[in-house]
This record gives C-alpha cells, structure tokens and sequence, in this order.
C-alpha cells in the first residue's frame, strides 16, 4: 500500500515522459506470449490424438 501512495503522492508528476515500460514488461510478454505457443502446440497435439478412432472402433460410425 506504501507504493500506491508514494506514486499518488510523489513530488514529480507523472507523464508519458518519465513513465516508460521497462524491460521487466517486455519480458513478461515474452514468457506469456511462449506459454501460448506452448499450450497451443498441446492443444494441436491433443486434438489429432482424439479425432484417431479407439483401438477396436471402426473409424466411419462415428457420430458428432
């Protein structure tokens, strides 16, 4: 809470000039941005796994 008020009540108003994101942005968006290629690539992986028939099944019965 102390760093709420100290930006709220500091003695330099804050502008788009002395307000820049930083690296510690930049590198979350790059870890989010690799755990979404991650799950995506999952995801694909998943999917074909299930659209394959069960061992036994046939294959062309399948209903939706």
């Amino acid at each position: 809470m102390d760093v709420i008020t100290a930006f709220v009540t500091a003695d330099v108003p804050l502008t788009p000039d002395n307000v820049k994101p930083g690296w510690l942005a930049l590198g979350i968006v790059a870890l989010l941005c690799l755990a979404t290629f991650f799950l995506a690539r999952s995801f694909m992986k998943h999917a074909r796994r299930a659209s394959e028939p069960w061992p036994g099944e046939d294959g062309d019965d399948r209903t939706p």
